[in-house]
């Protein structure tokens, strides 16, 4: 009996060598299904979070330029940019060129460099407050390597939203170059001193606010990357200057049309849009700007290859953009409307 019980514990313990080949397959089996469902859950994550951050810097991108569009010819007390008193007239012949006659007040005459850097009277050409190309065209030399090729650029120019009021605040503007209006009329001046015939609270000190956005081929942090940049008009030692501001890196093309409304039926509503660099007759006016953004992913996916074909706005024809490399792309548009255009 002991005997027995023994040699019945004996046959009863370890594994043939089937059983353990029979195992290690089974588990060999369940941990590659294990490796596969995981491998595919983070390409999922990652092509979800790369999706994620393509809308994030799209939707940043355009609130930023929607947010100062709909600012566009705004002056203070005052609604027309063609009663500021010692600011330019477009040449009528070539719009939106400053009439050549025009010289720049004394008091701005010192800051004729800048004023001057990026165009033409750029920084004081208050009647042409949407100004589009379709191609890097300003005087002032984009940042890093330049602007990428084809894409547009949009100047926007207004008041500031914030009044600079006097005593400390108004001393420490000395040198910007800034807006005085009243309900009939306005004054450029760069000092601290208010100009002759206005007084508060009858009249407003404003900054003048001049935003050219573009796409650069180059980002701050990394070469390579494309970015929405602007030129902006600023204040650095107490005189006015252009600086170059990036908004957000990954921005790959800017295209823009402008949304004009006749002028003899101004209801403020676009009934025609045209391309950067289209003359629109005299009284019509632009009231409103459609918007492309074409974003880029900042690195490329393994795996991945954009196919497709990115056709929209001046990108038709032989100008339409087929990538085939591996970063992801979001093609946007908004058409935004301008508050301040009423005649």
């Amino acid at each position: 009996m002991t005997t027995s019980i023994a040699s019945q514990l004996h046959r009863q313990t370890g594994l043939s060598l089937v059983e353990l080949m029979v195992a290690m397959a089974i588990g060999t089996f369940l941990l590659a299904g294990a490796i596969t469902v995981f491998g595919k859950t983070r390409d999922l994550h990652r092509t979800n979070d790369a999706a994620a951050r393509l809308q994030e810097t799209a939707r940043y991108a355009m609130s930023t330029i929607e947010a100062d569009l709909r600012m566009a010819n705004y002056w203070g007390l005052m609604s027309r940019a063609d009663l500021i008193e010692n600011g330019p007239a477009l040449d009528l012949a070539n719009p939106p060129d400053v009439d050549p006659s025009y010289a720049l007040p004394a008091e701005l005459s010192g800051y004729a460099g800048t004023i001057n850097a990026c165009g033409d009277m750029w920084a004081v050409k208050l009647p042409a407050y949407i100004e589009a190309t379709d191609s890097y065209t300003f005087g002032c030399a984009a940042e890093g390597d330049g602007a990428v090729a084809g894409a547009d650029t949009l100047t926007i120019r207004r008041a500031s939203t914030e009044v600079i009021a006097g005593g400390a605040p108004l001393t420490d503007s000395a040198g910007r170059i800034k807006l005085q209006t009243s309900r009939v009329q306005g004054t450029l001046f760069s000092s601290a001193t208010l100009p002759a015939g206005y007084l508060p609270p009858l009249s407003e000190t404003r900054a003048l606010v001049v935003n050219g956005y573009y796409v650069g081929q180059d980002s701050d942090d990394r070469d390579d990357t494309p970015s929405l940049r602007r030129k902006q008009l600023d204040m650095t030692g107490g005189a006015p200057t252009i600086a170059d501001l990036q908004i957000v890196p990954g921005v790959e093309d800017l295209q823009v049309e402008l949304g004009v409304d006749f002028g003899f039926n101004p209801d403020q509503n676009a009934d025609y849009f045209v391309q950067p660099g289209t003359a629109i007759p005299a009284g019509d006016q632009v009231v409103a700007v459609r918007v492309w953004l074409l974003v880029r992913s900042e690195q490329p996916e393994v795996g991945f290859t954009d196919g497709r074909t990115y056709d929209y706005a001046s990108r038709t024809g032989a100008n339409v953009l087929t990538p085939g490399d591996s970063f992801r792309r979001l093609l946007v548009s908004k058409t935004i409307a301008l508050r301040n255009t009423r005649r």
